[in-house]
């Protein structure tokens, strides 16, 4: 659970949260036919903007541990 963040978007473009908003996240590993999953709940309450729980799911697919998928690249400023 997250409280006491600095006011801001739950979007670029969507509703905005105050000061007392509370963040509570759920991670639960998954496995079914497909493989492996990681699902992230994340549920924002806000007395201040929103009339009840602003609610989002977010799946991840595990991937195999060969590094073939991902290839870093160092941080760079233009």
């Amino acid at each position: 659970m997250t409280t006491r963040m600095r006011p801001g978007y739950l979007r670029k473009n969507g509703v905005p949260y105050g000061e007392k908003a509370t963040v509570t996240e759920y991670f639960n590993r998954v496995s079914g036919p497909g493989g492996e999953y990681l699902n992230v709940l994340s549920i924002v309450e806000d007395p201040q903007y929103l009339t009840g729980p602003f609610i989002r799911s977010t799946h991840y697919k595990r991937l195999p541990d060969t590094n073939a998928a991902w290839e870093p690249e160092p941080c760079s400023s233009k």
